[in-house]
C-alpha cells in the first residue's frame, strides 16, 4: 500500500491535491545486518584510533572482508589516501541549483537549511555520496518524507555495499534486478519507491552492482607493504653497525669455578651465561651510563652494517613500480601524486585533461540524481516544478588561455567580415549569420 501510494503521489497531475493516505518515513537501513535493537554508541574506526593496527601483515589484510579492507587501505596507504581526498575535493569545488518556477525556490532552500541544521554543512552529505562512489562504485541515497509525506525531512546517504538485488521476471520487461535489503532477516524491496535510488558506476551488462574506483588497488598496496616490511627486516638485521665484544678464552677458563672445570657441558653453560650477561647489561645501558667489565672482556668498535648499494637500487625501482601501479589503479595521475617522473608539459596537460573529464562525468551523474530527488521535494509539498543541480568546474589555466585566444580570433574574424561588408565584399545576410553563430558559440 505504501508503494502504491508513493506511485500515485509522484504521478499526480498539476490539478491533483497534495494528499496521501498513508504516512511516509524511512524504509532503508544503513546497517541492515545488525540484529540487536539496543542503543549503539559508534566508536572511531579502529584503524584511526589504534595506531598499532597500522602495522598490518599481508596475511591479515588479505583475510579482511572487502568492505573493511577498502577503508583500511585508505588509512594505511599514502598514495590511495591522496587519490581519495583529491577525488572528493575535485568533485565538489562548489555547487548551486536552479528551480523552475523560481517562486518554488524557498522550498528547496528550506530543505537544504534543514539538512544543514543536522549536518552543519550540505557538503558533508556530498562528500559521503562521492565517498560511496569511490569506495563502492555507486550512489545509494533515500529522500526521507515525514509521516504525512507532505515534506522532505532528510537525505539519507547509505553505504552502497548494503544494497542487494533479487532477480525477478517482469511480465512485460522480462528478467531484471529488484533493488532491496535484508533487514532483520527479512527481504525488503526498495524497487518501487522512487525516493530510494541506487545508481551504479562502471557496471557490466547484467550486473546491478557498480564497480569501485579502487577495485584493482588492494593487491598492489598489500604487495607494497610486504616489500616495506621485508626492507625493514633486512635493514634491522644487516643495515646497522652492531657493538662488538670479544672474550679472552684463556682468561675466562681460568675464571671458571674449580668445580666445573673439565666438565664440558658445565663449561659451555658458564660461557653462554657469561656472554648473555654481557649482552643483557650492554643492551640496557642509558646514554649517560658506562659499561664496567673485567679484563676478560674487550669492547671493540661497532662492526657490520655494510649493505650493498644494489640492494637500495632494487628497493627504489620496486617502490617506483608500485607507485605507478597504484596511481593508475586509483584513477589518479602522476601529477596528482606529486610525481614529475618523465612528465613534460604536454604530458602534464593531457593528465590534467583526462582527470578533469573523469571528474566532470561523475559530477554529471550525481547532479542528475540530486536534481531528480529535489524535484520530489517540490512534489511532496504539492508544487509541480523542476530542480537542476550543478557543480562548479574550475577550468585548467591552459584551457582558459586557449579559450581566450580562440575568442579573440573569432572577434578578429568578425571585424574582418565587417570590413568586407562595409566595402561590399559580402552581403548583410552573410555577416549577420556569422554574428549569430558567434553568439551561439559564445
Amino acid at each position: 500500500m505504501i508503494h502504491k501510494t508513493l506511485r500515485n503521489l509522484f504521478r499526480r497531475q498539476r490539478n491533483q491535491s497534495n494528499t496521501r493516505a498513508l504516512g511516509g518515513g524511512r524504509i532503508s537501513m544503513q546497517h541492515p545486518y545488525r540484529q540487536h535493537s539496543i542503543a549503539y554508541l559508534a566508536p572511531p574506526d579502529r584503524s584511526q584510533s589504534v595506531w598499532q593496527l597500522k602495522n598490518w601483515t599481508e596475511e591479515e589484510l588479505l583475510n579482511l572482508p572487502v568492505d573493511r579492507l577498502m577503508k583500511i587501505i585508505i588509512d594505511i596507504s599514502p598514495e590511495v589516501n591522496k587519490a581519495y581526498t583529491d577525488f572528493l575535493r575535485n568533485c565538489n569545488e562548489g555547487w548551486y541549483y536552479e528551480v523552475d518556477p523560481i517562486a518554488a525556490t524557498p522550498i528547496i532552500d528550506n530543505f537544504i537549511a534543514r539538512l544543514e541544521t543536522k549536518h552543519h554543512d550540505f557538503d558533508v552529505l556530498l562528500d559521503q555520496i562521492y565517498a560511496g562512489i569511490y569506495l563502492r562504485g555507486a550512489i545509494f541515497i533515500e529522500l526521507v518524507l515525514d509521516q504525512t509525506a507532505d515534506m522532505a525531512t532528510k537525505l539519507a546517504v547509505l553505504d552502497p555495499i548494503t544494497a542487494r538485488f533479487n532477480r525477478i521476471t517482469h511480465p512485460i520487461e522480462g528478467e531484471q534486478w529488484e533493488l532491496g535489503q535484508w533487514q532483520n532477516g527479512k527481504w525488503v524491496s526498495l524497487e518501487n519507491d522512487p525516493t530510494v535510488m541506487y545508481v551504479p558506476f562502471n557496471n557490466a551488462p547484467d550486473m546491478p552492482f557498480g564497480k569501485s574506483f579502487m577495485a584493482t588497488t588492494p593487491l598492489d598496496v598489500i604487495r607494497q607493504l610486504g616489500v616495506m616490511n621485508d626492507f625493514r627486516s633486512v635493514l634491522q638485521s644487516q643495515g646497522w653497525a652492531r657493538a662488538d665484544f670479544s672474550v679472552d678464552s684463556d682468561k675466562i677458563k681460568a675464571f671458571m669455578p674449580a668445580e666445573i672445570k673439565d666438565d664440558t657441558e658445565a663449561e659451555d653453560q658458564f660461557i653462554r651465561d657469561f656472554i648473555d650477561g654481557i649482552n643483557g647489561m650492554y643492551s640496557h645501558l642509558k646514554p649517560n651510563e658506562g659499561f664496567a667489565h673485567l679484563d676478560i672482556v674487550s669492547v671493540n668498535m661497532p662492526k657490520g652494517g655494510q649493505m650493498q648499494a644494489s640492494f637500495f637500487g632494487l628497493i627504489d625501482g620496486l617502490m617506483r613500480l608500485y607507485d605507478r601501479r597504484i596511481s593508475r589503479a586509483t584513477g589518479s595521475t602522476p601529477l596528482k601524486q606529486h610525481s614529475n617522473e618523465h612528465v613534460t608539459e604536454t604530458h602534464a596537460r593531457e593528465q590534467r585533461k583526462d582527470y578533469r573529464v573523469n571528474i566532470v562525468s561523475v559530477q554529471s551523474t550525481v547532479a542528475g540524481t540530486l536534481s531528480t530527488l529535489f524535484g520530489y521535494v517540490l512534489r511532496a509539498e504539492g508544487v509541480q516544478g523542476q530542480v537542476t543541480f550543478h557543480f562548479d568546474t574550475t577550468l585548467d589555466p591552459v584551457d582558459i588561455k586557449e579559450l581566450a585566444e580562440a575568442d579573440g580570433t573569432k572577434i578578429d574574424n568578425l571585424k574582418k567580415l565587417k570590413d568586407l561588408r562595409d566595402s561590399d565584399g559580402i552581403d548583410d545576410a552573410t555577416y549577420q549569420k556569422a554574428v549569430n553563430q558567434y553568439k551561439i558559440m559564445g
